[in-house]
């Protein structure tokens, strides 16, 4: 139990001033119980009375400084504020380069953006380039691939055709009288009833033309050309043509692409000494030797087989 240094009257519970040390209740203290419970540990071990509050701090006595120390300070700062001037022509002329590089700053700035904006443009253009490019791809592949079905196709319709190289176009000339006359050449009996369509078509870069006649039946046309082939000897004479005689070739009717792709195995079975390279059913037939087993070439990678 502690006594109010204010009033005499012993308590229980109170509070101590960490000013004086002395400890009052709470009625003189002007702090009410629950007040102070509030404060926490740290604000009650700062509470003063307000005796203690209201006295003034005492001020510690200053030295008084010499003079000469005095007049030393005064030299002492005047040799550092001779560099003054210096100080601040640099500091106009720091602020001058940072007024220039903000406007340099804010100009490379606006560059940027505008680069941005070109570079979002660019981003724009190139997808709009690669959807483009896939489309043309999309499309060169849809090219190819008609124009392999074309081909395909038009080699399909020539399969009952026969191709007759070497008879001379005269005026008024009768084409069944020719045929005639070559099917009596080559003892192979050809009636008009088999025949779709007979006629003459140019040749690319010549002044000749061919004899094209459509069979009704792929067989007959392969037994005509096999005729033929047998007969080495057929020429201009044997169709009544006056003047030196010339051969007559006669063969399957192949597409300018069938063509192109004879002539390059033709070429390729050359290089590789290949010995027989010719065309039956419309088809191009290579063989190396007669040794050496035959095989087709139907498209351009074919070729790779000529090793």
């Amino acid at each position: 139990m502690k006594s109010c240094a204010n009033c005499g009257i012993n308590f229980n519970d109170g509070v101590q001033c960490m000013g004086c040390k002395k400890h009052l209740d709470f009625s003189c203290a002007s702090v009410s119980e629950t007040t102070w419970r509030k404060m926490g540990s740290d604000r009650r071990a700062q509470w003063k009375c307000l005796a203690c509050k209201s006295s003034p701090v005492p001020l510690s006595p200053q030295p008084s400084a010499s003079l000469d120390t005095v007049l030393s300070e005064i030299r002492e700062l005047r040799q550092q504020l001779s560099s003054l001037p210096t100080l601040v022509s640099s500091i106009k002329s720091i602020k001058e380069e940072l007024i220039e590089l903000k406007k340099s700053f804010e100009f490379s700035s606006g560059r940027l953006d505008d680069f941005d904006a070109r570079l979002v443009e660019l981003e724009v253009k190139a997808s709009e380039f690669d959807n483009l490019r896939d489309t043309v791809s999309s499309l060169q592949a849809e090219v190819v691939s008609t124009r392999s079905d074309f081909c395909s196709f038009d080699h399909r319709t020539r399969l009952n055709n026969v191709e007759i190289k070497g008879v001379p176009v005269k005026k008024n000339e009768n084409l069944f009288s020719v045929l005639d006359a070559i099917s009596s050449k080559i003892n192979y009996n050809c009636p008009k009833t088999q025949i779709n369509y007979i006629s003459r078509v140019p040749i690319h870069n010549s002044k000749e033309k061919l004899v094209i006649v459509s069979f009704l039946n792929r067989y007959i046309k392969d037994d005509f050309i096999a005729a033929a082939r047998a007969n080495k000897e057929l020429s201009t004479k044997d169709i009544g043509v006056q003047g030196p005689p010339h051969r007559i070739y006669v063969n399957d009717h192949l597409s300018i692409e069938y063509k192109k792709l004879l002539n390059r195995a033709k070429t390729a079975a050359k290089e590789k000494q290949y010995e027989f390279v010719w065309v039956k059913h419309g088809k191009i037939h290579v063989r190396k030797d007669v040794n050496c087993k035959t095989f087709i070439v139907r498209r351009e990678s074919d070729l790779n087989k000529i090793i």
